[in-house]
């Protein structure tokens, strides 16, 4: 729309969308770290993903605007090939999350818990899907938030005040959102696949039929494709961009085991940082076990200071895990609590039961969203007021509306 459609636009248009971009990216993922349902945190994921993409769509008109037309090209690939791999990633999420609802009947992160062991292939698809949410490697969605930052770092080229302001900033905001989207998924894992169930359905949950599990081994394929031979999109990626009037020839090539991006001089092969990834964990993990078998092992009860093995209430949960973060950014969620202390018909001083609530609200959902929908809903209502039934009425609306569209065509509208 912008770039093809309207021909590019003032610098002012695109600043605009990177700060929309910025802001979708930081407290979406703050949102899907407040969340213990399941579903929830993922669909909070999805808006950090697409804020990210509007940070390099509004930086390619950036560019644009500023005459770097290459370096636009580059930035509007980096965001299409975002948008590929956040397809592939977080519909193998999704599925996963499917299948430990069929499995549980539950998406609270804090009545789940010991997937690992009974649902172990799913686990290991939510763990992969898990990588390329957070774009680590050897995660798929690392290739594209490095382009994103190559981009927006050799940005700083580009002379103008707006662009050595917003771009160092888009940086930051990236960074961030990239860390807390860390410790989310972290979270997920840990506490609904890793530590002990803490209800009857997850104890008894058993792995997906072969049929469910078909259908993630699909989308993990594809993952594990687009991390490792990224290049195979270049062409593609090249086309698209070229189709929006910027000259994006050869800005993403370099053959399928590594991407080059031309404009920058920057080349990366994800399938070698994966080899040296996996030599390395060969070795820490090794290393150490070849060490203990030459020495001679005793195995001894662990001293516990008379506590006994712990139990699931004494392990963390999605809730408490967050609760750090949301500390750290409570201006910005503005949890709320309330505490309700029931006295005993006896007397006020003895208490019957405390009721603590807490929860974390979706402030833009509150405050933005359900006002827009109460206000459609009561014009909805009134307008049933115009559909009285009679013929003679309706004839006097399309009659009126008639005499509006010449009077409009008369003055020339």
């Amino acid at each position: 729309m912008g770039l093809d459609l309207l021909g590019g636009g003032p610098a002012w248009w695109w600043l605009g969308l990177m700060a929309v971009g910025g802001a979708s990216a930081v407290y979406g993922i703050l949102q899907a770290a407040m969340a213990s349902d399941l579903k929830r945190l993922l669909a909070y994921s999805t808006s950090e993903n697409m804020g990210l993409v509007l940070i390099g769509v509004g930086a390619s008109g950036l560019f644009a605007a500023y005459g770097d037309k290459p370096l636009a090209a580059l930035a509007l690939a980096a965001a299409l090939l975002h948008v590929v791999n956040h397809a592939a990633f977080k519909a193998l999420l999704f599925c996963a999350a499917g299948s430990v609802l069929r499995a549980t009947g539950v998406r609270d992160l804090d009545q789940l818990g010991g997937l690992r062991a009974r649902m172990p292939a799913t686990a290991g698809l939510f763990a992969l899907a898990a990588l390329g949410a957070v774009a680590l490697p050897p995660g798929n969605g690392f290739i594209s938030e490095w382009l994103l930052l190559q981009l927006l770092i050799h940005g700083l080229q580009v002379p103008g005040v707006a662009v050595a302001v917003v771009l160092p900033l888009s940086v930051a905001l990236i960074a961030l959102s990239a860390g807390i989207a860390a410790a989310v998924f972290v979270k997920a894992l840990g506490v609904g696949f890793f530590a002990r169930p803490r209800s009857r359905p997850a104890g008894e949950a058993k792995e997906a039929p072969p049929l469910m599990l078909a259908g993630m081994g699909l989308l993990a394929v594809a993952c594990g494709a687009l991390a490792l031979v990224p290049g195979l999109l270049g062409d593609g990626l090249d086309r698209a961009v070229g189709a929006t009037g910027l000259p994006g020839s050869a800005a993403v090539s370099g053959g399928g085991l590594r991407v080059r991006l031309i404009e920058v001089s920057a080349t990366l092969s994800p399938l070698w940082v994966v080899s040296a990834l996996t030599a390395a964990l060969i070795l820490a993990v090794g290393l150490p076990r070849l060490y203990q078998r030459r020495r001679r092992r005793v195995n001894v009860r662990l001293w516990d200071c008379g506590g006994g093995a712990p139990s699931p209430r004494m392990a963390y949960t999605a809730t408490s895990f967050a609760e750090p973060l949301q500390r750290v950014f409570d201006d910005v969620l503005a949890p709320e609590q309330d505490v309700n202390v029931t006295p005993v018909r006896e007397s006020v001083y003895l208490v019957e039961r405390v009721r603590f609530q807490h929860r974390v609200p979706d402030r833009i959902e509150h405050r933005l969203y359900e006002p827009v929908l109460r206000a459609l809903a009561g014009t909805g209502q009134a307008a049933r007021r115009l559909a009285g039934g009679s013929v003679h009425l309706y004839l006097g609306y399309g009659f009126v509306g008639l005499v509006v569209v010449l009077v409009m065509l008369a003055v020339g509208w």
